[in-house]
């Protein structure tokens, strides 16, 4: 499967993103995950406001588009573990404190916020950690 956005999504996106900047990050980081995760990708769903991956009829990676840039969600069925020692190359992180996994001491979902370009290398980083194989 390849992940294709259709035009009315990306007009809503644009539409609600409030640089250029913004929308080419968008359409890179989507194009990123096309050509890693492909794979193991079923399903993207996209709404008003986002765009959702899903492996296994479960979602492991959502773009969630705001005024202020992008949202990267981290849902723990993308099977990456984060610490909250780490330190990440992205505007800011939100590790989700339900995620807590005791056998690894380790968080198993987060978000990451991206606003600007700069953000692209590290935020890509973070997706080449989840397996192909979930």
């Amino acid at each position: 499967m390849t992940v294709d956005i259709d035009e009315r999504a990306w007009a809503r996106f644009s539409a609600k993103l409030p640089k250029v900047e913004d929308i080419d990050l968008l359409r890179d980081l989507v194009s990123y995950v096309n050509r890693r995760l492909v794979p193991m990708i079923e399903e993207v769903r996209t709404s008003d406001a986002s765009i959702s991956f899903f492996s296994k009829g479960r979602e492991f990676l959502t773009f969630n588009v705001t005024r202020k840039g992008l949202r990267v969600y981290f849902h723990p069925p993308s099977e990456v573990l984060f610490s909250k020692d780490e330190g990440f190359s992205v505007e800011r992180t939100s590790i989700w404190e339900s995620s807590f996994q005791k056998s690894s001491g380790m968080y198993r979902a987060m978000t990451a916020w991206v606003s600007k370009k700069e953000h692209l290398p590290g935020i890509k980083t973070l997706i080449d950690r989840i397996p192909i194989s979930i």
